[in-house]
């Protein structure tokens, strides 16, 4: 059965809809979730898979353009289609043109939503077939590379980000390089490597640093399409250009590489309890240390004050959280540790170049 979405402001709008006799077996389709508006409809999809959203376009917080537009940018539902009155005809046809499956006049008709269904369905089959048909080349291209992939490179590179070797981002050259020799730079092939690159590398790392989906978000990495670029040259610069910000991003956030350095532990306490309220006195007390000297020993191994990196680890954090989305200003200052939320800003501002509000505007998060 396929899950759909109903998205009404108006009870009676809903009411309409649900009493239609087409969703207890008649169709593919049941309703699976209600929502009041565009915001609580993108709730929903954060947590629920849905295949087709049926929306009015006039409502409160976020419309059905608006919504439409979030669906389609960030993919979380193949299919939308929008309710509309008469006069809100213009706004149907902007839709379309935004990547509406279609659009439904009110009242809506039985005989009309039957043949829009059996359209949906026709197009979430097609669309599955697809997926399963490139998954399936994907596989088998996977299991011809196997033989033909750079492992001794990959090694190199899983090793120097294990160690932080300054020498990483060569380290990240040469395995681009050797993946375009052996895939001829054919750029599906190369695609391919680069991904299975990634995906290696990330799977080899997450135990050391089990702190990093706090502070960036992997699944822009892991989610690149290097098939998709103009050439194998180009997607080998992308996934350079990647892996050197994500090797910045840890070493500018983590200090040293052996868990026995003070420097490495210090900052290991900080990142893995970042979302608490942190002194310098409680790190001080949980290593068995005098505070002067911790702190002291703190800068000379790393040249920064130790206040200061904390803060430095706060600000990061509250970075993710805001690109996030889901949580207000304050709410974000109190989760660090920050009782007073102006104060928060501005040290945010001070870190960050732009205040907590111009970042998340920034970031699209809602």
């Amino acid at each position: 059965m396929y899950k759909v979405m109903l998205v009404d402001d108006m009870d009676i709008g809903l009411r309409q809809l649900k009493r239609l006799k087409l969703w207890n077996g008649e169709t593919d389709f049941c309703i699976a979730a209600e929502a009041k508006n565009g915001q609580e409809a993108l709730d929903i999809l954060q947590k629920d898979r849905i295949d087709l959203i049926i929306t009015d376009i006039k409502m409160p917080k976020i419309d059905g353009i608006e919504l439409l537009k979030e669906v389609t940018e960030k993919s979380l539902c193949p299919c939308v289609v929008l309710l509309s009155d008469y006069e809100d005809f213009s706004y149907a046809k902007r839709g379309i043109r935004y990547g509406a499956f279609d659009y439904l006049s009110k009242p809506v008709k039985y005989e009309d939503i039957v043949k829009l269904l059996g359209r949906v369905g026709q197009f979430l089959r097609k669309k599955k077939y697809e997926s399963e048909l490139v998954k399936n080349l994907e596989v088998r291209l996977e299991e011809k590379m196997e033989d033909h992939f750079p492992t001794a490179e990959m090694d190199l590179l899983i090793e120097a980000f294990l160690k932080k070797q300054p020498d990483t981002p060569v380290i990240t050259d040469r395995l681009a390089e050797a993946i375009l020799v052996i895939s001829d730079k054919d750029l599906l092939k190369a695609g391919m490597s680069f991904k299975k690159a990634v995906s290696e590398l990330f799977q080899r790392i997450s135990e050391q640093y089990g702190w990093l989906d706090m502070f960036i978000d992997t699944s822009i990495l892991k989610s690149i399409d290097f098939s998709g670029f103009n050439s194998a040259d180009e997607a080998a610069a992308a996934f350079g250009q990647s892996v050197r910000t994500l090797f910045e991003s840890i070493t500018g956030l983590e200090y040293g590489c052996d868990p026995e350095q003070m420097e490495n532990r210090i900052s290991r306490c900080v990142l893995m309890s970042v979302d608490q309220y942190i002194t310098i006195e409680g790190i001080a007390r949980s290593m068995y240390m005098n505070r002067k000297y911790l702190s002291e020993a703190f800068r000379q191994k790393t040249g920064e004050l130790l206040i200061e990196y904390i803060t430095k680890v706060k600000m990061k954090r509250a970075a993710r959280l805001l690109g996030l989305g889901g949580r207000k200003t304050y709410e974000i200052a109190l989760l660090l540790g920050f009782r007073d939320a102006e104060y928060f800003s501005r040290l945010f501002k001070k870190h960050m170049g732009v205040s907590p509000s111009e970042y998340r505007s920034n970031m699209g998060a809602q």
